[in-house]
């Protein structure tokens, strides 16, 4: 082999590991950054089941909370059902509205469609607890008195720019033959969105209103200034209205009562499996949304 071979041999092999090298390191910094993720996730998991399950039991979930936080007994009843009612409220108002949007800054375009973007953005980056100020000076101070109802609108505003965001970028990233399809088939605009472009980009949009709604059910600032709470269960949105992140608030707050922290504990195990199971049911639901040939 002539020299000029074993020198092009040699360029190479040093290129070959020092390749390897690369994707060893790489290899290594991922599995770091799954490490790092994972670890807090499992850590917080296994201490809410931990210090959460001794409160779980048939009780938990069909009595209300007593009035004394030290008093021993109780459950969660009121909490479950007016967080279901106010973030199933909010959701009701929130995702109608932001699917005009992202279909509005799509179909208009230009400056507008910016501005509505950026006031988006601006609305996702404000602190739930502004929210909160904002729907109490507009709702509460207006009715007079803390409700359920409030709740839910607080908690509308803080899912909003996630269901726009989300709504916005998979009607943008919509195939552009489709768009010249329905133009070609003279579809007026509001029929080919209603009809083509929303439920093909359905299963994102579903995303995007899950995670909207795993973002709001926690939420405790605002329904300090909304909902307020309540010890007794009820249906009436005209009233204050328990919740979970209330009740854990409340409960944490005195957990020098062996009985309060039980409760905050048991209720924060209870909400994690609820988003939990709004996750799992997203995927789902998600998944049969797609054509057949993408499932």
């Amino acid at each position: 082999m002539s020299s000029s071979a074993l020198a092009v041999s040699d360029r190479l092999r040093a290129t070959s590991r020092a390749r390897h090298a690369k994707d060893r390191a790489l290899m290594v910094l991922a599995w770091a950054a799954l490490v790092v993720a994972v670890v807090p996730l499992v850590a917080i998991a296994w201490f809410l089941v931990e210090q959460g399950v001794r409160s779980i039991s048939l009780e938990f979930f069909t009595s209300d909370p007593p009035g004394d936080l030290s008093a021993s007994g109780g459950g969660i009843r009121n909490a479950v059902v007016g967080t279901l009612l106010m973030t199933g409220l909010a959701t009701l108002i929130a995702v109608p509205a932001g699917i005009a949007l992202a279909v509005f800054a799509r179909e208009i375009g230009g400056r507008v469609a910016g501005s509505v973007r950026f006031v988006v953005d601006v609305l996702a980056g404000l602190p739930s607890i502004v929210v909160g100020i904002f729907v109490y000076s507009l709702v509460v101070v207006t009715t007079g008195h803390f409700s359920g109802l409030a709740g839910a609108v607080a908690l509308a505003v803080i899912e909003l720019p996630v269901i726009v965001v989300a709504s916005d970028e998979l009607l943008r990233l919509t195939d552009r033959r489709i768009d010249e399809g329905t133009r070609a088939l003279g579809m007026l605009r509001w029929r080919s969105f209603l009809s083509v472009f929303i439920p093909t980009a359905l299963s994102g949009i579903i995303t995007g209103v899950l995670l909207a709604v795993s973002r709001a059910i926690g939420e405790t600032a605002p329904l300090i200034f909304t909902a307020l709470g309540n010890n007794f269960f009820t249906l009436d949105m005209n009233e204050p209205v328990q919740a979970m992140p209330l009740l854990i608030y409340r409960n944490a707050l005195n957990s020098a009562f062996p009985a309060a922290r039980d409760r905050a504990m048991g209720t924060a195990l209870v909400l994690v499996v609820i988003v939990l199971a709004f996750n799992l049911m997203g995927r789902w639901i998600a998944r049969r949304a797609r054509p057949a040939d993408q499932r």
